[in-house]
């Protein structure tokens, strides 16, 4: 009996070392990252820096595929039709949610691709044109508001999409007031117009726009967080002003539905290795991207996923262009 008890403890053994073994994932050959953007964009130059410390650290070549076009779209497209053999990933942002909800994918996006790491969470900020602003007597975003509530339609505000993120956070910032919103087609544009003073203010994200602050040309009005920034602690945030805005770009990592849960766990492991490394962290102050959690496994992706998926059901459905719906998030 003891020997036979010894026997089956012995097998339970070995069959526990297999499973544990089983659940290992080596990267055998060279892994793709999809970027639906194009090359020089805050998405791709997120990404790269990434791609680069990734393949030291799981031994094989990691490149970037920038598939651009119809505002990501595209991008998403190419990466559904390719294998779920984790070998292909795609960086993704909550401008891809508006596209789902707007129904320009042909899949159900918030189940067809699992969130793997976040990357980074930047802050939206407005920003005014020192000329523009000047000329109005406006020096702070308090005074910003004074003005838009004496003068109707007075201010002109610059985004790159009214039914994007950056839409959204503008409404949410200046909630009540009449400004006459101006889209642009990119956002040097956009920097262009403000800083010759053809629009008054723009809202983009903190690294759009820092070296045009530190020119002196730029005036940062309010960033739209939680707390007041390290980088800027003299400017005001819709936090302490009890502004219900706190949208900013973040980008994560995404797999598609199918793909083996090894690779995504071996993935997000060198993701979150990779982000200890000086050259990322030197990277994120650079972007102003230190500001806010930046590396969150799958989970705290899903999670922050979802929360935005009820924020911009319900301001696509104000916007009028909300065309697909999700019935729990209707429901809410």
């Amino acid at each position: 009996m003891k020997k036979l008890t010894a026997l089956l403890l012995a097998m339970l053994m070995l069959l526990s070392v297999a499973s544990v073994a089983s659940a290992e994932w080596t990267f055998e050959r060279k892994v793709d990252i999809v970027c639906p953007w194009g090359i020089g964009g805050g998405a791709d130059s997120t990404i790269r820096p990434m791609a680069n410390l990734l393949k030291d650290i799981i031994g094989q070549q990691v490149d970037v595929v920038n598939v651009e076009g119809g505002g990501g779209v595209n991008g998403v497209e190419y990466t559904y039709k390719q294998p779920a053999d984790g070998y292909t990933f795609m960086l993704g942002t909550q401008s891809l949610i508006m596209q789902d909800l707007q129904g320009n994918l042909s899949m159900d996006y918030r189940y067809e691709f699992i969130p793997v790491a976040k990357l980074v969470h930047s802050i939206n900020i407005i920003a005014g044109s020192k000329v523009a602003l000047e000329a109005k007597g406006i020096t702070n975003f308090a005074e910003a508001v004074e003005y838009a509530k004496a003068n109707p339609f007075g201010l002109t505000v610059g985004m790159l999409t009214a039914t994007g993120a950056d839409g959204a956070s503008l409404k949410q910032a200046l909630a009540g007031l009449d400004v006459l919103e101006l889209s642009y087609g990119s956002g040097s544009e956009m920097s262009a117009g403000l800083m010759g003073g053809h629009i008054d203010m723009m809202i983009t994200g903190t690294d759009e726009i820092q070296g045009l602050i530190e020119s002196g040309d730029v005036i940062p009005l309010v960033a739209c967080a939680e707390k007041r920034m390290n980088l800027y602690p003299d400017m005001q945030c819709t936090g302490e002003l009890g502004i219900d805005s706190y949208i900013g770009t973040w980008r994560g990592i995404y797999a598609k539905k199918g793909t083996p849960q090894e690779a995504i766990d071996a993935l997000t492991a060198a993701i979150e290795k990779a982000t200890q490394d000086p050259a990322w962290q030197d990277f994120l102050v650079q972007g102003a991207y230190n500001e806010r959690v930046g590396f969150e496994n799958g989970e705290g992706l899903k999670a922050l996923m979802e929360h935005e998926y009820q924020v911009f059901t319900k301001y696509l459905s104000e916007e009028g262009v909300l065309t697909k719906t999700y019935p729990d998030l209707a429901a809410q």
